[in-house]
């Protein structure tokens, strides 16, 4: 997912609307399953629970850009899911996933989506708790 780096032409931060709308794009992108209907709570849930930071709701952290709310379909960084091994569905063996590793491929796309964009401002995610993400500069 590593993209040519381009030269920055914008000098000015992105608006944190812009940020807020990649990180739709690639939860999207990594989360979903690219199905409309299969994706549907998952877009409603971008659509609601992507806040400004120093204007959300929950008011956990002011000074991040974003607070983005795990709670009503978007999944948090900080869960693992561990699947059994499931011999009658031919499945003998068990697996782990972090989510945590999915949430850094957001990270990245968002990031070289800014780089291609002109900017040279960079953000990361940060778990606040199980339910709360945060979104700051680097």
């Amino acid at each position: 997912m590593q993209l040519s780096s381009s030269t920055p032409t914008k000098t000015r931060r992105p608006s944190w609307r812009t940020v807020a709308n990649l990180y739709r794009e690639g939860l999207t992108q990594v989360f979903g399953c690219g199905d409309g209907e299969l994706d549907e709570y998952l877009v409603k849930a971008l659509n609601k629970d992507i806040h400004h930071g120093p204007d959300a709701p929950g008011g956990w952290s002011p000074s991040s850009i974003l607070e983005i709310y795990c709670e009503g379909g978007i999944p948090n960084a900080t869960d693992i899911n561990e699947f059994p091994p499931m011999p009658e569905f031919g499945i003998t063996e068990g697996s782990c996933t972090y989510n945590s590793e999915r949430w850094y491929m957001v990270d990245m796309y968002v990031n070289q989506t800014l780089a291609l964009m002109g900017y040279p401002h960079r953000v990361y995610y940060e778990p606040y708790n199980n339910a709360v993400i945060n979104v700051s500069w680097s």
